[in-house]
């Protein structure tokens, strides 16, 4: 049963309007950091297309060797007992079995999960709850995910005779409901394995609002627990938000993003501004101008993409969107090679304004290799190589900083890596006699702010998740570093020097 703590309903209140549907206000002043949701999932459920085990969640081929029909890797010999014995008792030939088993058909699991939540006592306040969710059906009626979701999931239930046996009033709208929930409501989870992902629905986190700058943070545990809470101070009455989407993209991508799954577009502060606040994270570089500012935005009334200094300088859609589709495909073969990275960082500099979304990810990925660069001492980094990597982090965060001002994981982790880099390039350049002991102390005392800033984002994570993991750690490495600091204070030649 899905366990959810006091602190929504005395710190929250739902209500509901025309535009937003139902979303939550602060029911008092709130403070930065403050926890305002703890609950664990209604279900977990794999994306679209993968098949997870129902035990571990590890992707799997393989199925339960007693019902047959929900999937079980290989090193889980179960899965719900009270789901097994409901499925074993359906009256299903091997050919039934088989056509739902398919692979093409693996949105069968999660409709199956979302239909057994009803089949059990203990589950059926949970599926009522959940059928009252915000899930978008006139929306999405006729749409490409309507019709996959029928031809994968409604028509193998319904043909083998599934749906009736497990609820007899059970038709189209009610399969195509409930997943049409769990995709408008569920919140994006880390998998088992490196790098996957997979979906958690919730009781109440799907009743906060969407907005690209919100006032909240989520976070959610390696036992699938979820917490939500301030990134700011919040006051009494307002609207409290949450983020359905990467920060990192540009305006066009997040709203494609939102209005394919969950069905509406964003009109925050940050989408209607051409100049994303002025980041510039879609911007391109006019080449027509001679003067610098010439940047072309997209005007959010009209969609047309426009010189700011000459409305007369424009490029087409078509141009931008074969350009910026060209330019990801690059991004993608290049990937895991610096040299390939930086020289299409180059290329792009001449397109792109220099925080444009795809100008981050480009970053991101060089820091990340860098970081792996400078962890091996086998490859004894020269100085450009460490200050290579902080001028990259210092260009994310000048992002980050106006995207996400309040508490980040984000920008915790860029100011982290920043911070930690600095400190070994300081550290190398002492031991080869380049600074002196002064110019060491000055730069770990710049290090010490940046660290416990990070660390002062990150401490409200969860234990449980990378970031609480990381932040642990941050405590050692900030206590060494203080020891440092601390022999450095003590009189000696260098010093006096």
């Amino acid at each position: 049963m899905a366990a959810v703590t006091d602190d929504f309903a005395k710190k929250c209140q739902v209500k509901h309007n025309d535009t937003l549907g139902r979303f939550v206000i602060a029911l008092g002043n709130i403070r930065a950091g403050e926890t305002l949701l703890l609950e664990e999932p209604i279900v977990v459920l794999p994306h679209a297309g993968d098949r997870r085990c129902s035990k571990c969640f590890k992707l799997t081929e393989d199925f339960c060797r007693k019902c047959h029909l929900l999937a079980l890797c290989g090193d889980c010999s179960e899965h719900d007992e009270r789901d097994c014995k409901r499925l074993c008792d359906l009256k299903l030939s091997e050919e039934q079995v088989h056509l739902l088993q398919e692979k093409k058909h693996s949105e069968v699991q999660s409709a199956l999960k979302c239909l057994l939540l009803k089949e059990n006592l203990e589950t059926q306040p949970l599926y009522e709850e959940m059928s009252q969710m915000e899930n978008q059906l006139t929306a999405r009626r006729g749409t490409e995910i309507w019709k996959n979701y029928q031809e994968h999931a409604y028509d193998p239930l319904e043909n083998t005779g599934v749906l009736k046996q497990l609820n007899s009033e059970a038709n189209e709208d009610l399969v195509q409901g409930l997943l049409g929930a769990l995709d408008v409501n569920a919140c994006e989870i880390r998998a088992p394995e490196s790098g996957g992902s997979m979906r958690g629905l919730y009781r109440r986190a799907g009743l906060y609002p969407h907005s690209c700058l919100p006032n909240l943070v989520t976070a959610i545990d390696d036992e699938r627990r979820i917490k939500v809470y301030a990134n700011r101070f919040i006051a009494a009455g307002e609207i409290l938000y949450n983020c359905y989407t990467n920060i990192l993209l540009g305006t066009e991508e997040r709203r494609h993003i939102l209005k394919a799954g969950k069905c509406f577009d964003c009109s925050c502060s940050r989408c209607q501004d051409p100049t994303e606040l002025g980041t510039h994270m879609s911007s391109f570089i006019c080449s027509s101008c001679a003067c610098p500012g010439g940047y072309i935005v997209r005007q959010p009334e009209t969609g047309t993409w426009q010189c700011l200094i000459n409305p007369e300088h424009t490029l087409k859609q078509e141009f931008v969107a074969n350009m910026l589709e060209r330019a990801k495909e690059e991004i993608f073969h290049a990937r895991d090679d610096i040299y390939r990275l930086e020289l299409l960082l180059a290329k792009l500099s001449r397109l792109l304004h220099g925080n444009h979304y795809l100008m981050l990810d480009l970053k991101q990925n060089i820091a990340s290799i860098l970081r792996q660069i400078l962890q091996n001492m086998a490859h004894r980094p020269n100085k450009k190589v460490y200050e290579r990597k902080i001028r990259l982090c210092q260009e994310i965060l000048l992002v980050l900083k106006v995207l996400a001002p309040g508490i980040s994981r984000l920008k915790a982790i860029a100011l982290y890596e920043l911070a930690n880099t600095q400190a070994e390039l300081a550290r190398k350049l002492y031991s080869e006699q380049e600074q002196s002991s002064r110019d060491l102390l000055v730069e770990l005392d710049q290090t010490e702010v940046m660290m416990r800033e990070s660390l002062r984002m990150l401490l409200f994570e969860p234990l449980a998740t990378p970031e609480g993991q990381l932040s642990r750690s941050m405590l050692r490495e900030l206590k060494d570093l203080q020891n440092d600091i601390k022999l450095l204070q003590e009189p000696n030649d260098d010093v006096v020097q």
